[in-house]
């Protein structure tokens, strides 16, 4: 399923999901600027979104998750595709989805032409400076355009105010270090990728942060007394998510706490 959402004259969001029972299960934004795409949304939304795509110019992708590329495979030959330089790879060989994640997202094909993307670009009289969001995933980045105050973050700030789960590849301190560097850039609107536009965003990223480096503390201290990880989330009282097992062990809560021990921004 796909709904619109615009902000301005300029930007509109592009919202696709998987339906359930006729409700998204999760909305996944992508952001039209313009003539200028960011992100592609889920690949279970791909055909409804092939006739919005009418006179776009570009496509630049924030990160390699299949929420965010999964639509990429409609765009022409003649629209070009730019990406970081880790998300190239995934996005010409995207890893094969269990049942789980094929049925909340859909499975992304093959792009054979990728670009690599600048440091710096511009959409008419917008200009965005590309910054790097490591964390959620290594090769994420989002868009600044500094004019306007504007920041579009893809997953740099989690959608959840508590979160207690984490993906076995995820580097959560690194992830608060990467908030704590948005709230550096003076943002009048957070464009979140799953969220949508949220003014005056200070006190949302702070909560987030604050949240993560209390869990830090208390997991740190357990470590400290010897508690494992097991008895760490036990104490915490960290319940999994019932679909936790569908994953097949792609998210954790064991994640979580292993990062915030171990790793490091």
């Amino acid at each position: 399923m796909l709904e619109l959402e615009p902000f301005d004259d300029v930007v509109t969001g592009i919202k696709t999901a998987t339906a359930q029972g006729g409700k998204a299960i999760m909305w996944a934004y992508s952001y039209r600027v313009d003539n200028v795409f960011f992100d592609a949304g889920c690949a279970n939304a791909k055909e409804e979104l092939r006739s919005h795509i009418k006179g776009i110019e570009r496509l630049l992708v924030t990160h390699s998750h299949e929420d965010h590329v999964g639509g990429c495979s409609v765009f022409g030959p003649d629209t070009p595709i730019l990406a970081p330089d880790l998300t190239i790879p995934v996005l010409k060989s995207p890893p094969n989805l269990n049942e789980f994640f094929q049925y909340v997202w859909g499975q992304p094909e093959p792009i054979e032409d990728v670009e690599l993307m600048s440091s710096q670009f511009s959409v008419g009289d917008l200009d965005f400076e590309v910054i790097p969001l490591p964390g959620h995933s290594q090769d994420m980045v989002g868009f600044y355009e500094v004019h306007n105050r504007w920041f579009f973050s893809a997953d740099g700030v989690p959608l959840p105010s508590k979160k207690r789960l984490a993906m076995d590849d995820e580097n959560v301190p690194q992830a608060i270090a990467t908030m704590e560097r948005i709230l550096e850039l003076d943002v009048d609107v957070l464009f979140d990728f799953h969220r949508g536009p949220i003014r005056n965003p200070q006190q949302y990223i702070q909560t987030r942060i604050d949240f993560l480096k209390g869990v830090q503390n208390q997991v740190r201290d357990l470590h400290q007394e010897g508690k494992t990880i097991e008895e760490i989330q036990s104490i915490l009282n960290f319940e999994p998510p019932w679909y936790m097992d569908l994953t097949e062990g792609r998210f954790g809560i064991d994640y979580l706490i292993r990062s915030l021990i171990f790793d490091q921004p």
